[in-house]
């Protein structure tokens, strides 16, 4: 099968009013600025970093920026260095239960966005969208998973800001089926990179203390992660349509926080539908008490 790509890039320099503020996108040679004013919210991998070689990659979103300026996530770490600010894979890419390739670990794997645009909606809110074709390295003429992703920022609130990421997969050729680690944590999916240190908390919903294990957690629909000395937090939400249970890897050092679906057993993707995931990240100033759970979840569920 081969697939005759049109690229298409929109609204590269647009800026839209939001209240007091004003979102925009400014392009660089590898990629695209979100921004609020003059304020960085994050840069988006549209061409391929290849900082290392061996760990070649784009489609993420790395450096995000907390309410203070201060950059939240970590590309390249040299304990992972698969490991790019906020992204989403799976190391299990099966067709007829065969092995194709590990996008997890980047190998022979790439991505190819064909389709990119920025706007604003009626909310004043910026969404970003885009299209994302996945190829393995040796077989570079046949996609196996086209990726539909819209990300929707929302203005800057007094002590918060929210951003929404939907992602579509849809398979690209029969009898594909997809899946986390194959071992006992099952690990992949989306995931946010992001420094942490002895001053981070994690917290559940009902803002009890939470112990990162080795396996994998349930939590419930979101987990909190603030730093008590930089005063900054971000709170990584699954929203309810989401298929299974809400399993969470979370490391207190050295790794990713990751929201583990569907697990370690692959599950078929669909040729004929999309396979949707909905994931919310709120990145707060100070105690995560300032933020309005209520209103949001009542958004999202």
């Amino acid at each position: 099968m081969i697939i005759r790509l049109r690229i298409l890039f929109v609204v590269l320099s647009l800026s839209f009013s939001a209240g007091a503020q004003k979102l925009h996108i400014k392009k660089e040679n590898n990629g695209y600025w979100i921004l609020e004013n003059n304020q960085k919210i994050f840069f988006f991998q549209r061409t391929l970093n290849d900082s290392i070689p061996s760990h070649s990659r784009n489609n993420y979103f790395h450096p995000v920026y907390d309410l203070n300026n201060n950059c939240i996530t970590e590309d390249y770490p040299s304990d992972h260095l698969h490991h790019r600010g906020i992204f989403w894979a799976w190391h299990q890419i099966l067709v007829n239960d065969e092995p194709i390739c590990d996008p997890w670990d980047i190998k022979n794997f790439y991505q190819n966005i064909t389709e990119f645009e920025f706007s604003g909606d009626v909310n004043n809110n910026g969404v970003l969208k885009y299209t994302s074709f996945w190829h393995t390295v040796d077989n570079p003429d046949d996609p196996f998973i086209l990726e539909k992703t819209v990300v929707s920022i929302y203005p800057k609130q007094r002590h918060y800001r929210r951003i929404d990421f939907t992602i579509s997969l849809k398979a690209l050729e029969n009898n594909l089926s997809i899946g986390g680690s194959d071992n006992e944590k099952g690990y992949g999916g989306f995931t946010v990179r992001m420094k942490t240190d002895e001053n981070t908390v994690f917290t559940n919903p009902k803002n009890d203390k939470i112990k990162p294990t080795n396996l994998a957690i349930q939590a419930g629909q979101f987990v909190d992660i603030s730093n008590s000395k930089k005063k900054s937090g971000v709170t990584i939400i699954s929203w309810s349509q989401n298929d299974g249970k809400e399993n969470w890897i979370l490391r207190e050092s050295a790794s990713a926080q990751n929201i583990a679906w569907p697990g370690r057993e692959p599950i078929p993707l669909s040729s004929s539908e999309n396979t949707t995931l909905k994931y919310s990240l709120i990145i707060h100033k100070g105690k995560r008490k300032r933020v309005p759970f209520d209103k949001i979840l009542k958004t999202i569920n």
